[in-house]
């Protein structure tokens, strides 16, 4: 058999300082600096007969509807992609870290209202199809080897429940003898190295799960944690020339220091997962150690899944009237600003009740490269989803926050249970079917992979 052929890049995707960022008040705030820069970086596999393309972008998400309500920002990713090197579009991914320090790219607010935006937007999608480009230019002869190890100390559930029966996070939780359920998680880093065949360093695809919200609601631009790792990696001096960051099924999982808003855990956190990187590719450098098979395959499905259920808007609109009344009628800063507070509250129900309940588009795409399929998800889904697709009988990885962004999927058990994840807002898009529908279709690609 042949061996696979594969490619790797990195663009810069820094934005001007003019694209907002994800705030509270107001909901999109604008930079002041850049802490550390941004990339898109992508993989191009191949196997002499199909290829296919993963592009990661330091982002808090990709929305589809970015460019406006009748344009589809990852359809036309992918168009250009497969009219500048012929991938198919349904073989290419575009995910994204979810780091918060970064453009609000998620559609929480609508960004096109912002002069510039629309400009950005265009140079950002000629970005990410330059880093397919150029990925697939760079190809050459490789093989996959694959391990498994274990980065502890960085994430924990943010869903822990109490013998009270309130949830609580990793930062106010009661005692050991308090809790009833620690929340589902997962530590595991799967490292995938292609190493190259051609005397040229390789390149290292890093999957794990964990919010990177160390820091947020910050005026400096950053990758976070998964940032600082993958350069740590790169700088190693480990024959990696780039390495790309897989986001998880982090709905439910918190840095365990997410409310420190410290630069200093951003690069702790990187240290410790870099560390575990670094020690599974010196594993993997072994000669003798075992290699995947040099197989590449995609498909993807589009499932329809229902909205969340809405309240009526009367009631909210005129809570909201009052807000507004309440912010203009204060007479101190301290006063106002509590009142922004609130009204932002009322206004995040307002603005996801006014979107409507009409039922959602979900594509869920699945990936196999060598034994090692990647089950793309358009959302935010909760541990217990990635878990679920990891009850198979090959090895699979769920990429969160890939080719869309529907807010967070969550089980049936936690929208019986409350907690910010399903409340009523514009990061809760579909209903607690949704989890089910999109767990069976992965499964049911994966089987088709096989």
């Amino acid at each position: 058999m042949k061996p696979l052929s594969i490619g790797s890049a990195s663009v810069d995707i820094t934005p001007p300082l003019t694209i907002p960022y994800l705030g509270f008040v107001p909901r999109q705030t604008y930079f002041e600096g850049v802490h550390d820069p941004l990339y898109a970086k992508a993989l191009v596999a191949a196997d002499g007969q199909r290829r296919a393309a993963i592009v990661v972008g330091d982002s808090i998400g990709w929305s589809r509807k970015l460019m406006g309500p009748d344009r589809d920002f990852i359809a036309e990713v992918r168009d250009r992609i497969h009219r500048r090197c012929g991938i198919p579009p349904d073989h290419v991914m575009i995910a994204a870290t979810h780091a918060h320090s970064t453009p609000e790219t998620l559609n929480i607010r609508h960004l096109l209202d912002h002069p510039g935006v629309a400009e950005w937007l265009e140079v950002l999608t000629d970005q990410l199809v330059f880093a397919v480009v150029t990925a697939d230019r760079d190809r050459g002869p490789a093989q996959l080897k694959v391990a498994v190890g274990r980065a502890d100390g960085i994430g924990w559930s943010r869903r822990i429940v109490g013998k009270d029966g309130k949830l609580y996070r990793w930062s106010n939780r009661p005692s050991d003898d308090e809790i009833s359920d620690w929340g589902a998680r997962d530590p595991d880093v799967t490292v995938l190295f292609f190493e190259r065949l051609d005397c040229r360093p390789g390149t290292a695809l890093t999957h794990f799960a964990c919010h990177p919200v160390t820091m947020q609601v910050q005026p400096l631009v950053s990758a976070d944690f998964p940032g600082a790792a993958m350069t740590f990696v790169e700088q190693a001096g480990v024959g990696c020339a780039h390495s790309l960051y897989l986001q998880g099924a982090a709905g439910s999982i918190n840095p365990v220091r997410s409310d420190s808003r410290d630069f200093e855990d951003v690069r702790r956190y990187g240290q410790i997962l870099a560390g575990e990187v670094i020690k599974q590719l010196g594993v993997l450098a072994a000669p003798d150690y075992p290699v995947s098979p040099a197989v590449v395959r995609a498909v993807s499905e589009t499932i329809v899944v229902p909205s969340r259920e809405l309240p009526p808007v009367g009631p909210i609109e005129e809570a909201h009237r009052q807000g507004e009344e309440a912010v203009r009628n204060a007479t101190t800063e301290e006063e106002r600003m509590k009142a922004a507070r609130a009204l932002l509250s009322v206004t995040e129900r307002l603005e996801r009740v006014r979107r409507g309940d009409a039922r959602i588009k979900a594509e869920v795409q699945a990936i196999r490269i060598g034994d090692v399929a990647l089950v793309g998800v358009p959302g935010e889904p909760f541990a217990e989803l990635g878990l679920a697709l990891k009850q198979s009988d090959h090895r699979v990885l769920c990429v969160g926050y890939a080719n869309d962004y529907l807010g967070y999927i969550a089980p049936s058990a936690a929208f019986e249970q409350g907690g910010y994840e399903v409340s009523l807002g514009t990061w809760a898009i579909v209903g607690p079917t949704a989890f089910d529908h999109i767990v069976q279709t992965g499964r049911g690609l994966i089987r088709k992979l096989w």
